[in-house]
């Protein structure tokens, strides 16, 4: 009896699929077109999208065909969706149709200068940063310091902003001839060119990135005149993550005034006394950080990649391989463990430079490339042997070996142990292994998953998995190009480019608080009702000000904060010079956070504020501009998000009124399955972000290309699928779905 319903039911289901194609065939494809790429002069949009069968039946059913709405409904609307989701509708129809390849990518800019300074960094050891943060300060009653086993005291100086007459706190200091030094490490919080300057009447040499302090001062300014008081300024380009030494030293003598102040200036940043989170106490080994300028990087599919080949980019690898070559070079005996006298520096030299291609390229050299960069390099040195160092070098820093990670196979092309490693550190530090990962790459212990697992929660660990964290927040909230903030100083005084820079790190601390707690809990980032504050800001939004000027996390005075819905940063972030933007944050928050797919206008309409009565408030002018049916098919979704967020102006302050009159924040929402909700405020959209499988799925989809920079569907249509299961099932931990996307992705045998 069974047997019998089971061959019934093999022959209606192709009936089915049948009977759903035929009516599209007959309503929909003159339209839409056989495959669903569309027709021109009629509907030229390929017809995809991500809605489910049922949410799609419905649609069908309430507004198709249009010349007929009531053609194709009830029965026939579910069997025209069940056909054409699984025939071209769905990402994994599409998928089978056009299947998406993994690329063959380069290493980016930002990755192929981190991979150097790391190689040569593997010669000198990674600094450990310690806990305690500022610099260690060493006080003296001699102007010379020629004897420093004699200092009044010796302490941890959180920021370097003293005068020596006031407020140093060096119990018996003489006014009129003393001197002090300053050890430790700056942590650079990201990569880009930093300003730094002193300002002082006294005599004050700086020594960046010089853990020596023997060769010539970063900044100095060592000769006073007059002791009259003046700023010297430098810039360095550092990496961020990869810590640099710092060396100060002071001399007062005879001098009326007497005090130094060392300031900063961030990339996206402002003028600021460097600040103690960024200080360490511990000192750091020299770094080599490249400085060439490289081509921008391909961003076609929303995140950088190293697809792009240009003559440009051909170029800058070679430059910024001279610049490796001739750093390197200022310390090569050092790095070669050798003497210019000794009579084994040529085997050194040459050992060195094997050492160098074999970290890398990531695993041991083949017998064919020994010889292509080490071994014919060195026979026709013909005594020369530090230019065929230098060339060894070039030519290891310009190979494809070195260029392109995925190149990292076995002699047979199979993936192996140092592939492993290679994939580890490529994914969450954008660099090249470190000793332990090679080292268990050597012994075989990357074969099974516990041994991958335990090397990428090692890995995870890591400051510079931390800072590409980091990275990947300011891409998924579309920050990275939010460069100019500025408001009408007239209708927002006081909110200046120290406020701006204050609220980027407030939302940096924010999201690292959440990241790398216990729980990182991705819930976590809408939930969250308080604000990293200093004094600056405490005062500027009114709320009560921490005890000293460092951040902490403070309720505001409204009490009405979710998560980075809310954060100040990302509310100015998208608003417009004198008032709010309820489209940009309606765009940015449906379309990266909730994971609503928006097609592009039909007919872009800009924004003109002049074209409105003045009395109108922002809800009341956008729900004008976007009246229009074409516009609605998207602004259903965008303008009930940007309404909710209506309560907070420009700036991020909380308000109630608007043109004196009350806000309205309540709109009615249309979800991804066709119910409709009602929206009130933030609180709402956050619930909408933990609840809703759509959110999870953008965070994860935009978490994997920032980490992995190749398509999510490269790795099969039901990746998305698997991820997001093991993310619900680990009560939404950001750092295990981390972890599970490095392991999903380590190449394996074909």
């Amino acid at each position: 009896m069974h047997h019998w319903i089971f061959l019934g039911l093999l022959t209606v289901l192709p009936a089915l699929g049948n009977r759903g194609a035929k009516i599209y065939t007959q309503h929909c494809a003159s339209c839409h077109g056989d495959q669903g790429e569309g027709v021109a002069d009629e509907y030229d949009e390929a017809l995809v999208g991500k809605k489910s069968v049922e949410s799609l039946a419905k649609y069908i059913h309430r507004t198709m065909p249009e010349d007929d709405e009531d053609a194709v409904i009830d029965e026939d609307a579910r069997l025209v969706s069940e056909y054409i989701h699984s025939a071209f509708y769905s990402p994994e129809a599409q998928a089978k149709l056009k299947p998406v390849r993994r690329d063959f990518l380069r290493r980016t800019q930002h990755q192929h200068r981190r991979a150097i300074t790391d190689i040569v960094q593997s010669f000198r050891g990674r600094a450990w940063m310690g806990e305690e943060h500022g610099l260690r300060g060493h006080y003296f009653n001699k102007e010379k310091m020629n004897n420093r086993k004699k200092a009044l005291i010796k302490r941890v100086d959180p920021v370097i902003d003293i005068d020596f007459r006031q407020n140093h706190g060096v119990e018996g200091l003489n006014p009129d001839a003393h001197s002090a030094f300053w050890t430790g490490s700056i942590l650079p919080p990201e990569t880009g060119t930093y300003g730094f300057r002193m300002t002082s009447p006294n005599g004050v040499r700086f020594y960046l990135n010089e853990p020596d302090h023997g060769k010539s001062p970063f900044i100095d300014a060592w000769v006073s005149s007059g002791n009259q008081k003046r700023t010297v300024e430098g810039t360095s380009f550092l990496i961020a993550g990869h810590p640099v030494s710092v060396f100060i030293e002071f001399v007062c003598y005879k001098g009326k005034q007497s005090s130094l102040l060392i300031e900063w200036k961030p990339p996206h940043g402002t003028w600021e006394t460097i600040p103690s989170r960024v200080l360490h106490t511990d000192g750091s080994p020299e770094a080599v950080l490249i400085s060439t300028p490289f081509p921008p990087d391909d961003a076609s599919l929303g995140y950088e990649r190293g697809s792009s080949i240009s003559e440009a980019w051909k170029e800058a690898v070679v430059n910024a391989a001279i610049e490796a070559t001739e750093i390197i070079f200022d310390d090569i005996d050092e790095l070669a463990r050798t003497k210019p006298e000794q009579s084994d520096r040529p085997e050194k030299l040459k050992k060195f430079c094997a050492d160098f291609s074999y970290r890398a390229f990531s695993r041991p050299l083949t017998a064919e490339q020994k010889k292509t960069y080490i071994e014919d390099v060195f026979a026709y040195a013909d005594g020369d042997f530090d230019t065929a160092a230098k060339r060894s070098l070039m030519l290891t820093l310009t190979s494809p070996y070195f260029l392109y990670p995925s190149l990292n196979r076995d002699q047979n092309g199979q993936p192996d142990n140092y592939t492993t490693a290679a994939h580890i550190a490529l994914t969450l530090w954008d660099s090249i292994p470190d000793k332990r990962l090679l080292e268990a790459a050597s012994k075989g212990e990357l074969s099974n998953d516990k041994q991958i697992t335990d090397s990428i929660w090692s890995s995870v660990a890591d400051a510079r998995s931390k800072f590409k964290l980091k990275g990947f927040f300011h891409h998924w909230l579309n920050l990275s190009e939010k460069e100019d903030l500025d408001k009408d100083p007239n209708l927002f005084p006081g909110f200046d480019e120290h406020i701006i820079s204050d609220l980027r790190t407030s939302l940096d601390l924010f999201v690292n608080d959440v990241v790398w707690s216990e729980e990182s809990d991705y819930r976590r980032l809408f939930s969250e009702d308080r604000v990293y504050l200093n004094r600056r800001l405490a005062d500027f939004y009114g709320a009560q000000a921490p005890e000293g000027n460092e951040f902490e996390p403070l309720p505001t005075p409204d009490k009405k904060r979710a998560g980075i819905f809310t954060h100040p940063f990302v509310l100015t972030a998208f608003s417009y010079h004198k008032q709010t933007s309820p489209i940009h944050r309606g765009v940015y928050l449906s379309r990266n956070v909730l994971g609503r797919f928006l097609k592009p206008p039909p007919n872009a309409i800009e924004f003109k504020d002049a074209d409105f009565k003045p009395d109108l408030t922002m809800r009341e002018k956008v729900t004008h501009l976007t009246k229009d049916e074409n516009c609605m098919a998207c602004h259903s979704i965008i303008n009930p998000v940007g309404f909710s967020l209506e309560n907070y102006d420009a700036i991020g302050r909380f308000r109630t009124h608007e043109k004196d009159k009350p806000i309205n924040t309540v709109s009615e929402y249309l979800t991804p399955e066709d119910t409709t909700v009602k929206i009130t405020g933030p609180s709402d959209l956050a619930k909408l972000a933990v609840e809703s499988p759509g959110a999870h799925r953008a965070f994860l989809k935009h978490l994997f290309h920032h980490l992995i920079q190749q398509p999510i569907n490269a790795y099969g249509y039901g990746q998305m699928d698997q991820l997001h299961g093991i993310f619900t099932n680990s009560n939404f931990h950001i750092r295990k779905i981390i972890v599970a996307m490095v392991e999903e992705t380590v190449p394996i045998k074909e």
